[in-house]
């Protein structure tokens, strides 16, 4: 007999499920127990030489396709044109902490072109960490707002910066120019070609249907399962191609078709399977390993952030107290940098022999000091309810744009 995928989910929920209620009596943000009993989890999959990422890449895909089409939707361009220090933010904290993990990486002797993808994966906040702590404490106001567009920008920045970068990679791994020079494109164009078909798709169908929310719940989680699929099928980045859909779905000029439904009770299923997967598929030994060149890379990531964020925030209105709780809530390290990590080694072996410990024990501190920063920064912003939400009910976010 071997494991369905339907009992590995089943236990990987409830398992998960049970380590977040523990955490929540102990005041701990819900995604540290999870990503706890992942830790708990990892040897069992590491003792028979199981490839944990490899084996439950369905539900990873599925649980950060949702994510990130989530998080895609809630970035309001309008805002950023109205408020050029928002885009500008985010573009200092990505640029500043891909320059300070750089000069890192080269320090400590690592070769050029991989500190280079480490750098643009490390430019990334985890948005599963940020929605859900936000969903828990309840958060909301101009911080709260402005995190979740920056993380959405740095994401996008990031899978750009990654995607160039991986030419250089291939140039250097000696294949031909026209592979050096195509690849990249293709996952590029292609990942940006998915988004937004499946854009336009929901659009028609939306006008077609019935304008509820249940009926709208079903039209935009299909979708989302059908593009994680169709990207998965041509061999392109999940993570763009459905930020991408997210993007296009919310900022067509042609109108609001879709209805603002709440992803939140069903998306939690997938992110706590997804949390658990990620703590399960960090090797605990790479914290002996790399030792404290993983501190300085966690140290040089979180100070490029906040310092970017200091510098640029209190020019658009912002106090010092929500700067810096903004600044905190860029922090987390999560599944996505674990993602883009595993299918770069996947493409590029030097890049994960290379860098393979030091990064992954940079995620797994950040795995749990994240979660206490964002917690930390929206409750200094003053956005968050004093206590974790106890009753389990979420609420939808508010629309900035309205």
């Amino acid at each position: 007999m071997s494991m369905s995928y339907a009992l590995l989910f089943g236990v990987l929920l409830v398992v998960g499920m049970m380590g977040g209620e523990l955490a929540r009596r102990v005041h701990l943000p819900r995604v540290i127990g999870y990503v706890l009993v992942g830790f708990a989890l990892g040897p069992l999959g590491q003792a028979i030489s199981l490839d944990i990422i490899a084996e439950t890449r369905i539900f990873v895909d599925l649980a950060l396709g949702l994510v990130l089409f989530d998080l895609g939707r809630r970035v309001d361009l309008k805002w950023m044109r109205r408020d050029w220090t928002l885009a500008a933010s985010g573009l200092a904290e990505s640029l500043a902490s891909f320059g300070a993990v750089f000069a890192v990486f080269l320090m400590l002797g690592f070769p050029a072109v991989e500190s280079g993808l480490a750098a643009a994966i490390a430019m990334t906040t985890s948005p599963a960490v940020l929605l859900l702590i936000v969903h828990d404490t309840r958060s909301e106001g101009q911080v709260t707002e402005r995190a979740i567009n920056l993380v959405a920008l740095n994401g996008l920045l990031a899978s750009i910066l990654t995607t160039i970068m991986l030419g250089s990679a291939h140039f250097e791994s000696k294949v031909g120019l026209e592979t050096a020079l195509l690849h990249p494109l293709y996952l590029f164009l292609g990942s940006l070609a998915i988004g937004a078909i499946m854009a336009g798709i929901a659009r028609i169908v939306a006008r077609a249907v019935e304008k509820t929310k249940d009926v709208h719940f079903t039209l935009i989680a299909g979708l989302v399962v059908a593009a994680v699929g169709l990207a998965t099928l041509l061999r392109l980045p999940v993570i763009l191609a459905l930020l991408s859909f997210g993007l296009f779905a919310r900022n067509d000029q042609r109108g609001y078709d879709l209805l603002n439904v709440n992803l939140a009770p069903a998306g939690r299923l997938l992110y706590i399977v997804l949390f658990v997967i990620t703590g399960a598929s960090l090797p605990m030994s790479a914290l002996a390993t790399a030792g404290w060149a993983a501190a300085f890379f966690v140290l040089a990531r979180a100070a490029g952030k906040m310092l970017a964020i200091l510098l640029v925030a209190p020019i658009g209105g912002l106090r010092l107290k929500q700067s810096v709780g903004l600044g905190l809530a860029l922090l987390p390290m999560s599944s996505l940098a674990l993602l883009m990590h595993h299918d770069i080694s996947r493409l590029f072996p030097a890049f994960g022999n290379a860098l393979g410990a030091t990064f992954l024990a940079g995620v797994i501190v950040m795995e749990l000091v994240g979660p206490l920063a964002v917690n930390w920064g929206l409750k200094l912003a003053g956005e968050s309810m004093p206590d974790l939400d106890r009753t389990g009910l979420h609420r939808t976010f508010p629309d900035p744009a309205a």
